[in-house]
């Protein structure tokens, strides 16, 4: 059954599912529809506060810069995919099966996994892998779903919001946050760590791959691309003979970098961690990375150049990212955001009234409530500065009364899940795997539905 639903996925998506940047400009116009019609009480007058919203939204200061750290997560995963050690690492685990139901099932295991230490990691790592399984068919002469082993990359992103680079609950554990006078600081020991969210992952980890599984079984074989260009060993060894050249491959020159960063971790960041006086961040997570690739690579000139090469892929977010941007301002403008987060706590508090649990019915709704709004906004840290001060509030109603910890992870969630229909996040996938959105979204919508009964479960048994 699952295998069929996931075919029928396949194939509607297959017909109606667009390009990405076609996906964006179509939202755009949506969202600036609907919100005419929210705001058509103010006459003409709405126009230009809508589109100056529109505008606003596209040179944003605060989420330019959010969006560069996004650009940073994503190239420093991809730097550390690409080192040799860890891309050693990938082909070895790529070799581990023996049938297209087993090859599924690992890579989503191994996206999972990833995505949950760095998004950047998950995606681009996942990719990697999909590529080699699919280069270890091809040796092999086996036939293999190759889309479907690229959405199975894809369906590891899932785990990302509530991992160690999550938007939402890396800003509310910092002292500065916003929401900081409702709430105060909650702690990752609250969210990320909490035993909610890592049941959740362990559910993940044992029902998704064996969704992959079950699918692979009756996905069509569809051959794998070509295996990349060869790497020009005779040009970097002409390359080192010169002092620039082995400079620039030089252990000792990446080192004056890494002794400082050394220090910096033992003597800043370690002791503020541990003290509470330093919170654990998206900049602690994009320090440790990109010091992390540089040790990975070994000398500056193969850690610049694998930079170079993650931020061709970075192409899609810079152009797409300040179109959802606009989304963004041009919902704030015309408060359509507030008004599906306030019909969310509404209903909650309505459903409560009916007798059903509170918090159950609370979690669920902004869950759902919080999927909603990624469609039109796939930026967990531009949604939660949205949305988040009122999840927070209406998670604090004498009527509701959930832990504001639970409300951050509901709405991370919610962000993360309907990723699986919403191909923005996948553009660097699908340059690696050389396939198409429209390939593997029917097969990432019918994991995402699959897998809503297990969201429902941990928010009512934990």
């Amino acid at each position: 059954m699952i295998a069929r639903f996931g075919s029928v996925c396949a194939r509607w998506a297959e017909r109606l599912v667009p390009h990405p940047f076609v996906f964006a400009l179509l939202l755009n116009a949506l969202v600036l529809a609907a919100g005419l019609l929210v705001l058509r009480g103010d006459g003409l007058a709405a126009i230009p506060h809508l589109l100056g919203g529109w505008y606003d939204g596209f040179w944003s200061k605060p989420m330019l810069a959010f969006g560069f750290q996004m650009a940073l997560i994503l190239v420093t995963g991809y730097a550390v995919a690409e080192a040799p050690a860890f891309r050693r690492a990938l082909v070895r685990v790529a070799g581990l099966w023996h049938t297209p139901a087993q090859a599924a099932a690992l890579v989503t295991l191994v996206a999972l996994l990833l995505s949950w230490l760095h998004w950047g990691l998950g995606l681009v790592g996942g990719a990697f892998l999909a590529r080699e399984v699919g280069l270890v068919a091809r040796g092999r002469s086996v036939p293999l779903p190759y889309p479907l082993i690229a959405a199975s990359a894809y369906v590891g992103f899932l785990s990302w919001h509530g991992g160690l680079s999550g938007s939402a609950p890396l800003v509310v554990a910092q002292a500065s946050h916003p929401q900081f006078d409702l709430v105060g600081t909650i702690p990752v020991a609250r969210t990320i760590f909490s035993a909610q969210n890592l049941l959740l992952m362990g559910g993940f980890l044992v029902l998704l791959p064996l969704v992959m599984a079950a699918m692979a079984r009756r996905a069509p074989a569809s051959p794998p691309p070509p295996p990349p260009g060869a790497l020009d060993d005779d040009g970097r060894r002409r390359e080192r003979a010169t002092l620039a050249g082995r400079l620039g491959h030089s252990p000792l020159v990446a080192a004056t970098a890494l002794v400082p960063a050394g220090l910096v971790l033992a003597f800043v960041l370690a002791p503020g961690l541990a003290t509470g006086s330093r919170g654990f961040d998206l900049n602690v997570i994009l320090f440790l990375f990109l010091m992390g690739a540089l040790v990975l690579h070994g000398s500056p000139v193969a850690l610049s150049r694998s930079i170079g090469r993650g931020a061709g892929e970075v192409g899609g977010i810079l152009l797409q990212f300040p179109f959802y941007f606009a989304i963004l301002g041009a919902m704030q403008a015309a408060g359509l955001v507030e008004l599906l987060a306030r019909a969310g706590a509404d209903a909650a508090i309505a459903l409560a009234g009916l007798g059903l649990p509170a918090g159950w019915a609370f979690e669920t709704l902004t869950f759902l409530n919080a999927g909603l709004v990624n469609l039109f906004v796939p930026s967990g840290g531009g949604q939660w500065a949205v949305q988040g001060e009122i999840v927070l509030r209406a998670a604090l109603d004498p009527a509701i009364d959930v832990d504001p910890a639970r409300a951050v992870m509901a709405l991370a969630w919610g962000d993360a899940w309907t990723n699986m229909l919403q191909p923005f996040w996948a553009l660097a996938l699908l340059s690696i795997t050389q396939t198409r959105a429209r390939e593997i979204l029917g097969y990432t919508a019918a994991a995402m539905l699959l897998v809503l009964p297990l969201y429902l479960l941990v928010f009512a048994v934990v």
